[in-house]
């Protein structure tokens, strides 16, 4: 295996930004971590999960699928060359998760176009990035195990790199490496993993809350509960790793000429799934949030889920970031109580 030393990681990312869009942690001016375009002033090692996922580089919140010019209808599919360096492994999971439900059935050309041209570079977690992570509990951390082209593991002065596929191996072209000895190499990984593991916490709730779902022993009171708190933002959706819930609309410029674009929707919404006729199977507020953990913790699809336990991933971001506290830490504890 090989090693890339802390102080090389920008010389590395400016490499890989010569024939590639390299997003990484980026610090915005107020403080915030994002995954943006690499600067060597703005970049950091420094850094937790980033508040969005990075599902948007392969599913915009907006994009125009189809121009319509002189009533000829041209589709759009484009893809960027892109590289994400810093994914934490609850993230490579999410995109695992969500690609295989946008291929399952019928591909979906606009996200594989993206996901075909954009390269992942994972960063191990040493232990949660705060307390509301619980991927160790929903087995989509602290390290990823697949869907990634190469994963980096901290050691102090250095990165110890694993390669995941052959495009991981090229990306390692021209970077300046150091040699490690296979056996060393393991032993580290495993000991980052068995410190890492230590450092997570296990959210036992999360499986007697699955139990429970399974079992149809969750009154309605929960959700009825939840409804009355809910103030539809959608947050929890948009912030959501493995949520791919998506709208399309027509906009008509002129006679003969507009476009069809797609955008970010939320099963939350009053008219998610408002029927033509104007009956709404899910009315009300309790109905839809019920709808939408039991997606998450009970009517995945096993396929969709790759080795994970549910479709949540354990990032917590839910948790972190709904006004009314409404993720799925609260709801798994709430029935799981």
């Amino acid at each position: 295996m090989k090693t890339l030393a802390k102080k090389d990681i920008n010389k590395a990312l400016g490499i890989w930004a010569q024939k590639h869009e390299v997003l990484s942690p980026t610090k915005t001016e107020n403080g915030d971590c994002i995954f943006g375009a690499f600067s060597e002033k703005t970049f950091t090692l420094d850094y937790k999960k980033p508040p969005l996922s990075p599902k948007s580089v392969f599913f915009p919140q907006a994009e125009i699928i189809f121009n319509v010019e002189n009533n000829e209808y041209r589709e759009v599919v484009s893809a960027k060359k892109a590289l994400i360096f810093g994914l934490r492994a609850c993230d490579m999971m999410g995109i695992r998760q969500a690609s295989s439900f946008m291929a399952r059935d019928n591909k979906d050309v606009y996200y594989q176009a993206k996901q075909n041209a954009a390269a992942t570079i994972v960063m191990a977690c040493p232990k949660a990035q705060n307390e509301t992570c619980f991927c160790t509990t929903t087995l989509s951390g602290p390290v990823a195990k697949q869907g990634f082209d190469l994963q980096f593991y901290d050691t102090g002065d250095a990165f110890l790199i694993e390669i995941g596929s052959p495009r991981g191996k090229e990306l390692l072209s021209g970077i300046p490496l150091s040699k490690v000895d296979d056996s060393l190499a393991k032993k580290q990984i495993d000991e980052f993993m068995q410190n890492a593991i230590k450092n997570m916490p296990e959210v036992k709730s999360v499986i007697k809350a699955m139990n429970k779902l399974k079992d149809k022993k969750v009154t309605e009171k929960v959700w009825d509960d939840f409804g009355a708190k809910c103030i539809t933002c959608g947050g929890c959706a948009f912030v959501c790793p493995t949520c791919t819930c998506f709208n399309v609309y027509d906009q008509q410029f002129s006679s003969g000429n507009g476009m069809r674009l797609r955008a970010w929707d939320a099963c939350l919404y009053g008219g998610f799934t408002r029927e033509a006729s104007g009956h709404n199977p899910r009315v009300s507020q309790a109905l839809r949030l019920k709808r939408r953990h039991e997606h998450k913790l009970l009517d995945y699809n096993k396929i969709d889920i790759q080795d994970g336990l549910c479709g949540c991933v354990g990032c917590g971001r839910c948790s972190d970031y709904c006004p009314v506290h409404i993720g799925t830490l609260e709801v798994v504890k709430a029935i799981a109580e």
